[in-house]
């Protein structure tokens, strides 16, 4: 058995780790800062007594910055500290101590951090078995995921072990939600199997890593529909399947957790009239288009406040796209229930409206289409009105008609604002995907 302490991360490891930690963190591909003004400051050190093979120490580093999210994050770096001469997987660099040189390395990327943070959460076995063959997963941005097909599971396939990279108070969203409905048998997500839950100070609680269970011969949902437009193959028929699990998702949250506060129309076109300014100001492309963002929101707000009934909010996913589902032999799963990880987490994980899910995943289907190349341009249209009837013939979204429709095409309009932020950021040569989608939605009007 793992016994698990934190305490303040300048007594534990010795500072040289610190020093080079802040060279190496800024090149990672999940670290949140990105203007040039972002502090980092170890805050807490997760120790762990009857660590298996090596020395594992998880460091909670604070960030401050006016880019961050809220100005503050907390992202986790997971370590394995080893004699100098024993280098292994995630190597960081060697460090000298007091007591000699020390081989750091990337615990994410390391055997002996998996099978201490599967002990820590209770997950028992043959631990040889448990991390043979074990990968991390190629190509996340937000946190990482390893691979371990020899974890027990219900269904023998396995488990996915992620790691957090960026750590907030409180329940994670992306163990609240998957556990409630696994615990409600929905067989719409991967299975929940476990998750390492710390103790904090102020005082709180934080989860550190999650583990479910592996979705055997599963394709990402957006290479998938990339390679069939890219040889223009029709997603219609698949893009249907996933609009009724969708629906069934937002069904059963309804039933799993508890339901949010009626909407409140004039806060909620608030938010997006907030988004859609901050959009505006940051990327010069959508100056010309201010006017007409306006309108389009005054227009919407009109309809909901007007609405004869409440309307009601629930949990939703909060970043729904091709890229968080999985197709497999059962069909479509969802996963990453973290939301939308430029948002405050307070903000990314209130009730919400489920239209906010089908506008990101009608998104996915246009950034699909571009990214394969689709030859035939109605390729995105099918794909979309095939997702939308299926996922119209299985939940109600609680609107009338006309509120409905605004809704949709604000929230379709949001999350392109937030696309056309995004590549202005990180890659300008993408920016006239989003674009386009801001046109034909406010000339759609």
């Amino acid at each position: 058995m793992i016994d698990v302490a934190v305490r303040p991360a300048d007594q534990v490891p010795d500072p040289s780790v610190g020093d080079l930690l802040a060279a190496w963190l800024p090149g990672r591909r999940w670290y949140p800062g990105g203007k040039g003004d972002v502090r980092s400051e170890p805050w807490l050190a997760v120790t762990f007594d009857g660590a298996v093979g090596a020395d594992v120490i998880v460091l909670l580093v604070r960030l401050t910055g006016a880019s961050l999210p809220g100005g503050e994050v907390i992202v986790q770096v997971p370590l394995v500290l080893t004699a100098f001469d024993d280098v292994g997987p995630g190597y960081i660099g060697t460090v000298a101590t007091p007591t000699g040189d020390v081989a750091v390395h990337d615990g994410a990327a390391h055997p002996a951090c998996w099978l201490t943070l599967l002990h820590a959460m209770g997950i028992t076995g043959d631990d040889e078995a448990m991390i043979r063959r074990g990968r991390v997963l190629a190509g996340e941005q937000s946190n990482t995921s390893v691979i371990l097909p020899g974890i027990p599971s219900p269904g023998g396939s396995g488990g996915m072990l992620k790691i957090l990279r960026t750590v907030a108070p409180g329940s994670h969203p992306d163990v609240m939600v998957p556990q409630a409905l696994t615990e409600a048998g929905w067989g719409g997500v991967p299975r929940f199997l476990g998750a390492l839950e710390v103790s904090t100070p102020e005082p709180s609680t934080a989860h550190l890593a999650i583990l479910a269970e592996l979705v055997p011969d599963a394709e990402d949902g957006f290479e998938l529909a990339c390679d069939l437009a890219s040889r223009g193959e029709s997603f219609a028929p698949l893009a249907a399947d996933l609009g009724r699990v969708v629906a069934q998702m937002h069904t059963m949250l309804r039933k799993a957790l508890p339901a949010g506060p009626p909407l409140d129309a004039r806060a909620f076109v608030a938010g997006l009239r907030r988004r859609a300014a901050a959009a505006v100001g940051e990327a010069p492309a959508l100056a010309a288009r201010e006017a007409e963002l306006t309108a389009l929101l005054d227009d919407l707000e009109l309809r909901l406040v007007d609405s004869p009934t409440p309307v009601p909010t629930q949990t939703i996913h909060g970043d729904l796209h091709l890229g968080q589902a999985l197709h497999g032999a059962t069909g479509w799963k969802i996963l990453d229930f973290e939301g939308e990880p430029q948002r405050p987490v307070a903000e990314r994980t209130a009730p919400d409206l489920p239209l906010r899910d089908v506008a990101g995943m009608l998104r996915s289907f246009g950034y699909a289409a571009a990214v394969g190349r689709a030859p035939d341009p109605s390729w995105e249209a099918e794909a979309a009105e095939a997702f939308l009837s299926a996922y119209r013939e299985t939940a109600a979204s609680g609107l009338e008609p006309g509120a409905h429709e605004a809704a949709l095409t604000a929230l379709v309009l949001d999350k392109a604002l937030y696309e056309v932020v995004y590549e202005t950021r990180q890659r300008p040569t993408w920016v006239g995907i989003p674009l386009a989608a801001v046109d034909r939605t406010l000339g759609a009007r």
